[in-house]
């Protein structure tokens, strides 16, 4: 017997919520939705584990004619100080660097993350320089330092960290998100699905790129 798309859809999503509750006592995290949108945002690429940098905290480096120190650490305020940066005058071998590069004009940015043994290694992001500050681009050197410290895949839920920067605004979702990634020891198995990850193997670590849209 053969199911039609939203039968499977429903048993899928009843599947994926099992599997996240099975995890409840490895997480501490009570709230399903949470602990799901952690999964889909981060631990999907890792085999259904926590990735992030540790420790902490992230060597940075942001030039001053790419951006600004208060746009990355705008995530320290929203993680409630979980997440730290300290500001380095050339890329790191292990942290966050920001350049511009020549992208595709429909391309605000991109970010790929590698990562290895649960942790982040090194997150390039390239800024498109005609258009990451134009208005089809959403505070972009934000967004991507969100992608850079974990959020590996984008939402759709009208906010920053939709492809193209939404409205701007950091929603709760993803502050949770971040806040719970941040709290948990990488490696936390927050899912069930070993063989659900979407990373790349590139040169002995995972990477898994992030392509950032202009708004059509």
């Amino acid at each position: 017997m053969s199911l039609g798309r939203s039968a499977c859809r429903a048993l899928l999503l009843l599947v994926l919520s099992v599997g996240l509750l099975a995890c409840e006592d490895d997480t501490g995290i009570d709230d399903p939705k949470e602990r799901a949108v952690l999964f889909q945002l981060n631990a999907v690429h890792n085999g259904g584990k926590t990735v992030r940098f540790d420790p902490l905290p992230i060597a940075t480096h942001l030039p001053a004619d790419v951006g600004s120190e208060n746009e990355v650490t705008e995530w320290t305020q929203v993680s409630g100080g979980k997440v730290q940066f300290t500001f380095v005058g050339s890329p790191p071998g292990v942290g966050i660097s920001f350049r511009l590069a020549s992208l595709a004009d429909d391309v605000c940015g991109v970010t790929d993350v590698e990562f290895d043994n649960d942790r982040i290694e090194l997150a390039d992001v390239r800024l498109n320089p005609r258009n990451y500050r134009s208005s089809g681009c959403q505070r972009t050197v934000t967004h991507e330092a969100g992608h850079a410290i974990g959020i590996l895949d984008h939402t759709s839920d009208g906010g920053l960290m939709d492809p193209d920067g939404g409205d701007g605004n950091i929603t709760s979702d993803v502050s949770t998100m971040v806040r719970n990634l941040y709290s948990l020891k990488p490696g936390t198995q927050v899912g069930l699905f070993e063989r659900g990850s979407r990373a790349q193997r590139r040169g002995g670590r995972y990477v898994v790129t992030i392509v950032d849209y202009v708004r059509r």
